[in-house]
């Protein structure tokens, strides 16, 4: 057991001693002003009952005091916050999922629903990390990996307010159009492929790739150069396009690409999107990795009210006159 706040039991011990010195100072004092001689004393002081009625008293005293001084202290330990200490070293799933999200223009009609999508594919998740990249001209992180999920539901829901055109999450758009042209989609993937923090095979890493796959401007890497890039790294590439109209030329390519990582393509409308996703993400094998010891306090006042309660009772039973 550890107390939060040591000092207070330092200084509220020394104020009450120097309190306690004070007061008998002053009740020494009292004493011998008020001291009066008397004659022949030893005559009642010899006495078996006064001599009794002396110990009780004395008894009496000491218990007021041992009470009051436990009573006290107790108080003091109890306002230090008693706390117990234990060290967690949590396990958590070795997967990483990084997702990807074209904002192009050609996109807008369809970017809400695709973000609806990415929070339902969250909700299936538990102890991933997950991460969300958005891209037009250039790529910018809304968020990096964790497995917070109450602060990924959160970014989730203001991305999805900013998609429906909520102006005050202008923000979320903030570095998307640094670049040359728009939908530049190999730096697109590529970027969201660089995202993933830690390079360690045990880790099964994967990428939402949301996009129609429309090119317009000069990127830096084509497509096809970005799923090397995956490759490379390890990364698998699970396409989702809004596909509205059948598959085009693009859709076609996007397909064979992403199925070349060991990933899979599926069209927004797919209702089997999602937990194909799911279903192959979850199916990566996964190693449980030991995460970063964490420190937990709990307060644990029991044995200073226990004390304290004790104390009290003291100084109610020492306080109590008996007859003689």
């Amino acid at each position: 057991m550890e107390l939060r706040y040591p000092a207070l039991v330092t200084v509220g011990g020394l104020l009450a001693l120097a309190a306690a010195v004070v007061l008998c100072l002053l009740v020494s004092r009292r004493r011998q002003g008020r001291a009066v001689a008397v004659a022949n004393s030893d005559l009642l002081t010899d006495l078996p009952e006064y001599r009794r009625a002396l110990r009780r008293h004395r008894v009496r005293l000491t218990l007021l005091s041992l009470s009051a001084v436990l009573l006290g202290g107790a108080a003091l330990v109890g306002a230090a916050r008693p706390v117990d200490v234990t060290v967690e070293r949590p396990e958590t799933r070795s997967r990483d999922i990084m997702l990807c999200l074209d904002i192009s223009g050609s996109m807008a009609a369809y970017d809400a629903e695709l973000m609806r999508t990415f929070s339902r594919l969250v909700t299936q998740f538990e102890g991933e990390r997950i991460g969300l990249v958005i891209f037009n001209s250039s790529a910018a992180t809304v968020f990096p990996l964790t497995d917070d999920y109450d602060f990924i539901r959160g970014e989730l829901h203001i991305a999805l307010q900013a998609l429906l055109g909520d102006r005050q999450y202008d923000y979320f758009f903030a570095g998307t159009f640094n670049g040359l042209g728009t939908s530049l989609i190999g730096d697109g993937l590529a970027s969201c492929v660089a995202s993933f923090d830690r390079v360690d095979t045990r880790r099964a890493r994967s990428v939402v790739f949301a996009t129609d796959n429309h090119l317009a401007g000069r990127p830096i890497l084509q497509l096809q150069e970005a799923i090397e890039l995956a490759k490379l790294r390890g990364v698998r590439v699970y396409g989702l396009n809004p596909e509205e109209s059948g598959q085009d030329e693009q859709a076609v390519e996007m397909r064979d690409l992403v199925r070349g990582t060991a990933g899979d393509y599926y069209a927004m409308s797919d209702r089997a999107a999602v937990d194909g996703i799911v279903a192959a993400v979850a199916a990566q094998e996964a190693t449980l990795i030991d995460a970063a010891a964490r420190r937990l306090l709990s307060d644990s006042p029991d044995v200073p009210v226990a004390l304290a309660g004790l104390g009290l009772l003291g100084v109610v039973v020492a306080s109590r006159r008996r007859g003689t």
